[in-house]
């Protein structure tokens, strides 16, 4: 692959991962701004939780690449530093986080349908402390990645990662950043649609089910965002077994792994503030607010002009 193909690619990693962050950064934003307006409940929290994982990878990233496009114009030069493999280990915390972070607004659907007797599940202290303990846990799994050395310096591409012919670090860094997370999202979706069938026939106050039916609706909508990340990784899948099947790995397998990625995380921002129909309302009556801004100040303006003689 040519060094004008790579720096292509290297810059719509770029673009795409920018984006991702501008629009966390500015949601979060609008979050705390209009925080008087619409409180920060437990489900903008965990929003929150979100915008921060994506923006800790978001800025890790473009660094990783920018050593990329460095390398690629400058020849005999090497990044196989202490940073690198540690800027390898971070990402790979900042992934997981992502993943865990949709995790938990599972766990907090499944507290408020099927222990919705235990309050003390439901509080935001209680959701606080699952936060912390997620990133905790993020970078206890992910540290064995780093202690047994998954991680190596690959200098055609002038980053640290985990090589995807070590068959052995791969599938142990692909089960705690993507299947661990996704198999409990799932099993607790399926669970409680299985807990309403068997509940449906219970006297149930009208308010409760409403809730729950919202927080189905929600859940839902987190397993199709979670489907669509994993979807969007395919490529990088497909490149992956014919590997193992042929032995041979494409030299395009890292860009796709990472554009792939870094056009997932361009999306996700937006794709996730829609899970939540308060902060959903909050951002379209803002940009309809701006919308009525504009017009107005662009007919003052050409008033403004009328009036003043030529």
């Amino acid at each position: 692959m040519s060094d004008t193909t790579n720096i292509i690619l290297d810059i719509f990693i770029l673009i795409f991962v920018s984006i991702g962050v501008l629009t966390s950064v500015g949601i979060l934003y609008i979050i705390y701004y209009h925080r008087h307006q619409k409180p920060i409940d437990i489900p903008i929290l965990l929003l929150c939780n979100t915008y921060f994982a994506v923006i800790i990878t978001g800025l890790l990233i473009p660094d990783m690449y920018a050593h990329n496009l460095y390398g690629n114009s400058n020849e005999n030069i090497s990044f196989d530093t202490w940073w690198c493999y540690g800027r390898a280990y971070l990402i790979c915390v900042g992934i997981h986080s992502i993943y865990s972070s949709y995790l938990l607004q599972s766990c907090f659907r499944f507290f408020r349908i099927v222990l919705y007797k235990y309050k003390q599940f439901q509080n935001f202290r209680f959701m606080f402390g699952l936060i912390f303990i997620q990133w905790l846990i993020a970078f206890l799994l992910n540290s064995p990645l780093l202690l047994l050395h998954n991680f190596h310096y690959l200098p055609q591409y002038y980053f640290c990662q985990v090589e995807l012919n070590d068959l052995q670090a791969a599938s142990l860094a692909a089960s705690v950043l993507y299947l661990f997370p996704m198999t409990i999202i799932g099993s607790i979706y399926f669970y409680i649609i299985y807990h309403m069938r068997q509940t449906k026939n219970i006297a149930i106050q009208q308010n409760r089910q409403r809730k729950n039916q919202r927080d189905v609706v929600v859940l839902r909508r987190i397993i199709i965002l979670v489907g669509l990340l994993f979807f969007l990784s395919f490529p990088t899948l497909i490149l992956w077994l014919v590997y193992i099947v042929t032995g041979y790995l494409s030299p395009l397998v890292y860009h796709f792994e990472w554009l792939t990625f870094a056009l997932s995380l361009s999306f996700l921002p937006m794709a996730s503030a829609l899970l939540s129909p308060h902060l959903k309302d909050l951002i379209i009556s803002k940009w309809r607010q701006e919308q009525r801004i504009h017009p107005v100040i662009v007919t003052q303006q050409f008033e403004l002009r009328q009036r003043i003689p030529g």
